[in-house]
């Protein structure tokens, strides 16, 4: 999927003026600061910023004014500015709440890290949506979804005019299969943007994903009857319409993708989908050498390619292309890419992956704990002999030392020996996981994989076809795949790991 940004609108902390002089004897303070507070309220900030600097001047102690002096400068757009008036003003009072407030609202804006502000604000009080809202925000960005939509849930009252909270609340909903409520949450964000091409993507998605492919296909309209049309739109009109059984117009949708986008990876691997699917292997084949022809480094491609040629009974040109695949990927999982999956973002982060170490550390005794952490590692693919690769290895042999019936650890634990090059041992892995299930899809690719390596062509040819049957059978009442990646609202410009910045 390409990247589509929308501008930020901007994150709105409403500090309450009434708070900023609860003290009945600062009456001197509210006097100098009752200009201040109407220039504000007029939002005229050069007039408010002049005014606050008379008032310092005779009264540089006063960490209301400090306050009311990072207000004028935010509103001037000098965020570096404003920050440094509010530190000052919590240096002279720590605990000054609309200080706080302004502070982690513009650290927030600049990219810095917001969180520790924001909790000292929900300490004092521990209902105020914004703060909720930008932890929300915040948590989504390190993946920890199940905080973020805690902390979204405190934040209605604030949210509804916000596309970034509601996107990242929808997103974080969906991963965790609420599909209903991701509708919800994406909804209210196209509403508040209908020419907003990610939003209503995201929310077309959500819709198939809670079984409502006609309202996905509506929601999609204009992306797809336009002129042009959106190649990811076309995509996922294309798969939902498979999904109701129109497979020609499916292909017609297929076909318009790949002519605005001819290295629309998404396109033709739906491509190659459908003519398996619907026994038309040469089709698939033809399209994907098209592909390959716009992209002739993709692994993904050649793994499809050779599963279109298994089906045509060409196992030793099928058995040439995964190996080609393998070279250019030696992580590609077979399974995945064979459902049509794009491979997992879920543990990009380093804060994800230090949660996962972190759980091993408190249970050291859980296989899975142990499986997750590998899989993981797996997806950094660090070269054999790396401390990483050393880690990964290490974590997945204990998940099948404390479950030896957990399959998916051998699986990843004899692409790893694969990947580094540890041939025999890959076979074992592989040997043990089909013995324990003879339809594991991953354990027959590896097994294929490393007995080409090490000269066993006959045995690795008869299992290329046993693979391509497994294929077969497996996308028997199997349902539809929803493999897309959702947008989110990102700001141009903004730090990489910031709020809001490329990831």
């Amino acid at each position: 999927m390409r990247d589509w940004f929308l501008p930020r609108t901007g994150i709105l902390v409403v500090l309450f003026f009434g708070f900023l002089f609860p003290d009945p004897s600062a009456q001197q303070g509210q006097d100098a600061a009752a200009p201040i507070l109407s220039a504000l309220r007029s939002r005229d900030f050069a007039q408010a910023l002049t005014l606050s600097r008379s008032a310092l001047a005779a009264n540089p102690g006063d960490f209301r004014i400090w306050t009311l002096r990072g207000m004028a400068t935010a509103g001037t757009g000098d965020l570096a500015g404003a920050l440094s008036a509010y530190q000052h003003a919590l240096q002279l009072q720590p605990n000054y709440l609309p200080a706080l407030e302004g502070a982690a609202q513009t650290e927030f804006q600049i990219g810095r890290d917001a969180r520790p502000l924001l909790e000292k604000i929900l300490s004092q009080r521990p209902d105020e949506p914004v703060s909720h809202m930008l932890l929300g925000i915040l948590d989504a960005r390190n993946d920890d979804c199940s905080g973020a939509v805690d902390h979204f849930s405190h934040a209605s009252a604030v949210m509804a005019h916000q596309p970034e909270a509601l996107t990242d609340n929808g997103s974080c909903l969906a991963a965790a299969n609420r599909s209903d409520a991701a509708v919800s949450s994406f909804s209210a964000a196209l509403a508040l943007d209908p020419g907003s091409a990610p939003a209503r993507f995201n929310l077309a998605l959500a819709q198939f994903n809670a079984h409502d492919p006609d309202g996905a296909l509506g929601t999609l309209t204009p992306l797809t009857s336009g002129s042009p049309g959106h190649p990811d739109a076309l995509v996922l009109a294309a798969q939902i319409d498979e999904s109701k059984g129109d497979t020609a117009h499916a292909v017609t949708l297929l076909r318009s993708a790949l002519l605005l986008d001819p290295k629309d990876l998404d396109a033709y691997l739906q491509f190659a989908t459908l003519s398996f699917d619907h026994a038309s292997p040469q089709v698939g084949i033809d399209i994907v050498n098209a592909g390959i022809d716009q992209m002739p480094g993709e692994p993904q491609l050649y793994l499809v390619r050779g599963i279109l040629l298994a089906q045509t009974g060409e196992f030793a040109k099928a058995a040439d292309d995964f190996d080609a695949a393998n070279r250019l990927d030696p992580r590609l999982q077979f399974l995945g890419v064979a459902q049509g999956l794009v491979q997992s973002q879920e543990h990009n982060s380093a804060a994800a992956l230090e949660k996962f170490r972190a759980a091993v550390r408190a249970h050291p005794g859980e296989a899975y704990a142990w499986y997750l952490l590998a899989e993981a590692l797996a997806e950094k693919g660090k070269p054999e002999g790396s401390a990483e690769y050393r880690e990964e290895i290490h974590a997945a042999t204990m998940a099948v030392k404390l479950d030896s019936k957990l399959v998916e650890a051998r699986d990843l634990l004899s692409g790893a020996y694969y990947a580094g090059g540890h041939m025999q041992e890959a076979i074992e892995e592989s040997r043990t996981a089909l013995a324990q299930n003879p339809k594991d899809e991953s354990a027959v690719y590896h097994l294929m994989l490393a007995l080409r390596q090490t000269g066993h062509d006959e045995e690795a040819r008869g299992l290329v076809q046993q693979l391509v049957q497994l294929r077969a059978n497996s996308k028997v009442n199997q349902p539809p795949a929803r493999n897309y990646h959702l947008y989110e609202q990102k700001q141009p410009g903004v730090a990489k790991n910031a709020p809001g910045g490329d990831e």
